[in-house]
């Protein structure tokens, strides 16, 4: 027949750790606001139920039996997680406050940076915000190396390691210059007719370097479906490949969203891709073990509901997941 378990509460354990650090049943009963007749006996009883001596009792006050010491040291750790786990559960679960900092890859800083700014301003005021923009990649290394608190990639990394969550599906558009397309300039609104994917192989564009998650995944498309795609010239920076295609020196392939002001101003226009059309989906990841906080939390509510509201405001071409 197996011996019961004994049964020790955290309170016996606080009592006992106390008792332990002041080496002094009167002192520990101070501390603890009881008094020592009742801590003697609560102590009496964890010796009880543990079927040990734990400390002996002097004139000098209390020394710890080896079983004392080893439980006084364990009840320390156990006290120690608890208060640990006990302040980050009232850090999520409290008020919105302190500082937030959040990576975005370039397509997503110009659609969100500014609204989210704004938006943290006026309905978060006790947090502060900060913004760091990057490649996809880059804003990976950025949370496995804790210097941001979250951020927002592309598929196509790894991410297994990663708290992840889908935030963003997105169809990706042949982005030309009106004067570099035929019959464009006659055509009201921003999207042209679509064009077949294999249609790619003779349209000279600019793309950025293949360690950028948009480049492999145009790549990885045009690899399944066994098309050779002419880039005539890498660019890693946004602005100067939407430059360039303003210019009309050559076509590339973004998201509504990375051009929208563009396209509003009748500078650039869309071109669906068929047969396949291209998708991809922006994710918010996180590095588990990290603390995560009230403020962003806060902030990552806010993603998704900002990004609804300029979805249905500017017509893109894009949904939450």
């Amino acid at each position: 027949m197996r011996k019961p378990k004994p049964s020790v509460d955290l309170r016996q354990i606080r009592y006992f750790v106390t008792a332990a650090e002041t080496g002094s049943i009167s002192a520990a009963a101070a501390q603890l606001s009881l008094s020592q007749p009742s801590l003697s006996e609560m102590l009496g009883r964890l010796e009880d139920a543990l079927a040990v001596q734990l400390m002996t009792r002097g004139n000098r006050g209390i020394q710890l039996t080896n079983a004392g010491r080893l439980f006084a040291e364990r009840g320390r750790a156990i006290i120690a997680s608890l208060d640990e786990a006990m302040a980050e559960v009232t850090r999520i679960g409290g008020e919105a406050k302190g500082p937030v900092v959040i990576g975005f890859p370039p397509s997503i800083a110009l659609l969100l940076s500014v609204p989210l700014a704004e938006t943290v301003q006026q309905e978060l005021p006790d947090v502060k915000l900060r913004i760091a923009e990057s490649m996809s990649g880059y804003v990976l290394n950025w949370v496995e190396e804790e210097h941001i608190d979250l951020g927002i990639v592309y598929q196509g990394l790894n991410c297994s390691h990663l708290d992840v969550k889908p935030l963003l599906k997105e169809e990706l558009f042949l982005v030309t210059a009106p004067d570099n397309w035929p019959g464009a300039a006659e055509i009201e609104g921003p999207l042209l007719p679509p064009v077949e994917f294999s249609a790619l192989s003779g349209i000279p564009l600019v793309l950025p370097s293949r360690l950028h998650g948009l480049r492999e995944l145009v790549e990885r498309y045009a690899r399944a479906q066994n098309v050779a795609l002419d880039v005539t010239m890498e660019v890693d920076a946004l602005r100067h490949i939407v430059s360039i295609v303003s210019r009309a020196s050559a076509h590339t392939i973004l998201s509504q969203a990375a051009v929208m002001d563009e396209v509003l101003r009748g500078e650039l226009k869309l071109v669906p891709i068929v047969n396949p059309r291209i998708e991809r989906t922006a994710h918010v990841v996180r590095k588990p073990g990290r603390e995560v906080s009230a403020a962003s939390l806060a902030v990552e509510r806010l993603l998704g509901a900002i990004l609804g509201e300029l979805i249905q405001r500017h017509h893109l071409i894009a949904s939450l997941t």
